[in-house]
Parts: structure tokens; sequence; C-alpha cells
């Protein structure tokens, strides 16, 4: 592999792993993974996942089963969704996502 290139690609990856944006996404993330009610909302997320599908499955996708099973999914993802660092998590990694939009516009565009 070109040494040049190798060298950009290194610099490209450490600037964005210390860009502010995506240090702070991590500190985001760190925090979710240890907070109790956030592991607990994705837990009953999770179950509720499997529950429709298990409905969908078993008693096909317009029956009542599966349909009060989609409500109990919405219901779990809202409460997921609502919950402050989920929030903030969200908000951040639309600006990394942003960064990364950029970066592949940038090298993969001059291609096409």
């Amino acid at each position: 592999m070109n040494q040049n290139l190798l060298e950009k690609t290194l610099l490209l990856k450490s600037e964005i792993e210390n860009h502010e944006d995506v240090k702070k996404l991590k500190e985001i993330d760190e925090k979710i993974n240890n907070d109790e009610e956030v592991m607990k909302l994705c837990y009953k997320k999770d179950v509720a996942v499997t529950n429709y599908e298990d409905a969908i499955r078993y008693f096909g996708e317009n029956s009542d089963e599966a349909l009060k099973a989609q409500k109990a999914l919405y219901q779990a993802k809202l409460e997921l969704d609502e919950n402050d660092l989920v929030k903030q998590y969200n908000l951040q990694f639309k600006k990394v996502r942003k960064i990364y939009d950029k970066i592949n516009e940038e090298i993969f565009n001059k291609f096409n």
C-alpha cells in the first residue's frame, strides 16, 4: 500500500477519534451503558420486539395478538426514546453522522 495514503488514512482516523463531537458521543454512550434505568428500558423494548415477532409468526400480522404486541412495542420504544440520556445520545449521534457523511462525500463523490 502506498505509504502516503496509509499515513493520511491514519491521520483521518485520529482526527475523527479526537473530534469534540465524537468524544462527546462516546461519553454519552458510556453513561447510557452504565445507567440502570436505560438498561431496563432497553430490556423492556427488546422483550417487546420478541413478543411482537412471535405474535406475527404464530397468529399473523393483523391478529389481535400482533396488534396488542405492536402497541406494547411502540410504548416501550417511546419510553426509551423519551429518556434524557437517550435523547442526548440521539442528538449527538446526528452531529457525528453529519461528520461521517461529509467525509464520505469528500472522498467518494470524486469517483462519481
